[in-house]
């Protein structure tokens, strides 16, 4: 704040004591004086007639007023008094007018520039600032610019100032203020040795600025918010580009922009206990490849505290690549510091954010989440190796409200040294994917490309999970009460080494169901597309599972008390093998009918066709639209009658039924209707009439009627089995609506009619 800014603040104050009918006595504002310099000689003579940059610091110091001192264009000052720093010792406002000048410590191990009073202001223009030498290594605390004022570096340059085990600029507490206390505009600080930029408890904001090739921590800050960094970069720094602490408080937040975070030797951001982080449009990258206890490109911790305001990070449209960690989180750590029951849940968020090629040397290569829940959209975790859980991500959070969504990534050829590589999660509540592209992916032990070790429901809308390999579970390894994959396509996963189970899927839950999903060209020893290790409940419905490998259970494996219903899917073409298989036992398998399998260990019942037949299934998209198409004329079509057919649409979003009837399998198709004989049609039409559920006396009664015709075409008495048909049609509608509901009577009517005039 400028004096002029206060002498009006002042004024107003004033008027207010005189509204109220008291009488103070204000003292008049001062004017600003300005002291030019007008020797480069580091002297103290005061009858020499000149005036050196010293004695313009101690005038403005005592002269009570605001101060402006105002050096020569583009000359060195030099400093060789070594008493000690330029110093401003009052309480009012100093602007320094560099232009162009610069100002050179020649003492050994001393400051260059203190301001000592809290209440004053120091500005900085213009100016070089080129430190001296330092051969006792003597911590300094801001040995370039120490200001227990508000301080601002406007277009200043700093270098080589060393002040190891201390810090180059310094500014003391009032942190939660505007204006900041520490401001740097446009300027360099390069080459300097110690913390570069400190504080204790202030508020800081850099535009414009960079902090670069210097021995130490470039942003080093002790409870320091707000804290916002606009249009600047911070690289080449040994230790962290940005260090922080929040004491909890909700309200320590960083905010960085347009800013560049690179190659700091320890790590890029680090904040310990903070209230949260927003970053937009900013790269870290390339942090902590040097220093032995790195800690990679973001690095922050973070409470769940009951009464205060949920932290938070929010990184949109952004990069974190390149990273390294000697602990957890190669691009991302967030990490827990106090978590109270009933506290608010704690949130990161990444938007379009690529967080590539990172190492971890614990869990998470490119994220590792601790407390609180994680969501991103369109972002990317690509190339990121873990030493041991979670190659692109590792989410950590415990406890059932704990909620990990992916919307839209892409997490392809990461890599873990245990579990999950491309994303392990361990005890949380949910786990919910939206259309992501998991592939790639490699893991030593369990889940190529996801691994869930606990979790109450897991949820995979859309997506493809392709080319991952691990030990079991190559493409998903997934522990929990509920798991549901809808429109999601699981193929080429392979476990490795071959022994290996479930090379789609390993599922161990309660319930799980496969919806409108494609399975192919999996491989494992055991359960080569899915396998089922636990009691479950599984439900198959309008599933393709094609060119599945394995000894057990080409598409299938389970465990006699996994109970396996099929329903409207195609199990085609398994390679090696039959199609379902159990494990230590039976295999426990049911079917809902209007499938389409290669043999019948799966299950079957008499609206099922069992057969060798080609089923004609187009090549695998792994883009959108996903699947096998299906030609005109596959055994697939129209298998489901209309009545049957519940799901709305189709993998690929198409409306069912696009033909005459519904198909079997994951892709809805318009086939080319091949009338069948009238004896099989007679045999579908009974398992339509079975799968109806009618009234046990009436169905018996139809069934019957329907069976006395087929009796009667093998026999070649075709006006009996007319007169058969006749009476099954009769009866049909006479309890249409009734007992048989209207659609489905219709179906029968029609179908029976084209029977009997096929005749």
């Amino acid at each position: 704040m400028s004096r002029i800014t206060g002498s009006c603040l002042r004024a107003a104050a004033l008027a207010g004591l005189l509204g109220s009918g008291l009488v103070a006595v204000v003292a008049p504002a001062a004017s600003a004086a300005t002291i030019t310099v007008t020797t480069t000689a580091d002297t103290v003579d005061g009858g020499d007639g000149q005036t050196s940059l010293r004695e313009a610091f101690a005038t403005a110091g005592s002269n009570g007023v605001d101060d402006v001192i105002a050096l020569g264009a583009a000359q060195t000052y030099q400093l060789t008094n070594c008493t000690g720093p330029l110093t401003h010792a009052e309480g009012h406002e100093l602007v320094v007018q560099g232009n162009g000048s610069t100002i050179d410590q020649s003492c050994d191990a001393t400051a260059i520039i203190d301001s000592t009073d809290h209440a004053g202001r120091l500005e900085l223009q213009d100016l070089i600032i080129d430190g001296g030498p330092n051969a006792a290594a003597t911590a300094l605390e801001g040995a370039a610019v120490r200001s227990d004022s508000e301080l601002l570096l406007a277009n200043v340059e700093i270098r080589n100032v060393l002040s190891p085990g201390g810090s180059v600029v310094w500014s003391s507490w009032d942190h939660g203020i505007t204006p900041y206390r520490l401001t740097l505009n446009g300027s360099n600080l390069h080459h300097n040795t110690g913390s570069i930029v400190s504080c204790d408890n202030c508020s800081a904001k850099l535009d414009g600025t960079t902090i670069s090739d210097n021995t130490g921590s470039g942003l080093s800050l002790v409870d320091g918010y707000p804290l916002q960094i606009d249009n600047s970069t911070i690289s080449n720094n040994t230790r962290a580009g940005i260090s922080n602490t929040g004491q909890g408080f909700p309200a320590n937040k960083m905010s960085i922009n347009f800013t560049q975070i690179q190659n700091n030797g320890r790590v890029g951001i680090r904040c310990g206990n903070c209230g949260g982080l927003t970053m937009y449009s900013s790269g870290v990258s390339g942090n902590g490849l040097t220093a032995v206890d790195a800690l990679g490109g973001i690095s922050f911790s973070m409470s769940e505290r009951n009464g205060t305001p949920a932290s938070s990070i929010s990184i949109v449209l952004s990069g974190i690549s390149g990273n390294k960690s000697n602990a957890s989180g190669g691009g991302l750590s967030v990490t827990p510091v106090l978590v109270e029951d009933g506290g608010n849940t704690a949130t990161t968020y990444i938007d379009r954010t690529p967080i590539d090629n990172n190492i971890s040397a614990g869990d998470g290569g490119g994220v590792s989440i601790g407390v609180g829940n994680y969501s991103s959209y369109k972002g990317s975790l690509i190339g990121n190796t873990a030493t041991l859980r979670g190659g692109g991500l590792a989410f950590l959070t415990p406890g059932p409200s704990s909620a990990m969504s992916l919307d839209s990534d892409e997490i392809q050829n990461n890599t873990a040294g245990t579990d999950g590589g491309g994303v392990f999660a361990l005890s949380v509540g949910s786990v919910n994917g939206f259309q992501p592209i998991i592939s790639g992916n490699t893991a030593t032990g369990n889940g190529g490309g996801v691994k869930v070790g606990s979790a109450f429901q897991t949820t995979f809308d859309g997506g493809k999970y392709y080319d991952n390999h691990a030990a079991n579970g190559a493409g998903l390894d997934l522990s929990a009460e509920v798991v549901k994959f809808d429109k999601a396509t699981i193929n080429d996963n392979s476990v490795v080494p071959a022994a290996g189970t479930g090379g789609g899927a390993r599922i161990s839950a309660i319930t799980a169901t496969l919806l409108n999903s494609t399975v192919n060209g999996n491989t494992a020893t055991v359960g080569g597309g899915l396998n089922f290790t636990t009691a479950t409940s599984v439900n198959l419905n309008h599933v393709t599972m094609a060119d599945d490998t394995a000894t057990t259970g080409a598409h299938i494996a389970a465990v006699p008390t996994a109970s396996v219903a099929i329903s409207r899917s195609a199990l085609v073409l398994p390679i090696t093998g039959t199609s379902c298989a159990g494990v230590g036992g039976a295999f426990n398998g049911s079917s809902g009918g209007f499938s389409v399998l290669r043999d019948a260990t799966c299950g079957t019942i008499a609206s099922d066709l069992v057969t060798a037949a080609d089923p004609q299934l187009g090549p695998l998209t792994n883009g959108y639209p996903a699947g096998r198409l299906p030609g005109a004329t596959s055994p697939l079509g129209g298998r489901v009658p209309v009545v049957n057919c519940t799901i709305e649409d189709d993998q690929r979003l198409q409306a069912r039924p696009l033909g005459a009837n519904c198909d079997a399998g994951s892709v809805e198709f318009v086939e080319t209707v091949v009338p069948p004989s009238p004896d099989l049609a007679l045999k579908a039409l009974i398992a339509e009439v079975k799968a109806l559920h009618l009234y046990k006396p009436l169905e018996t009664l139809l069934v019957l009627k329907l069976e006395l015709a087929r009796a009667a075409i093998k026999a070649n008495h075709k006006p009996a089995a007319k007169a058969f048909l006749n009476g099954f049609i009769l009866e049909v509608k006479s309890q249409s609506g009734k007992k048989i509901p209207a659609a489905a009577a219709t179906q029968l009517v029609t179908k029976a009619t084209a029977i009997r005039n096929s005749l």
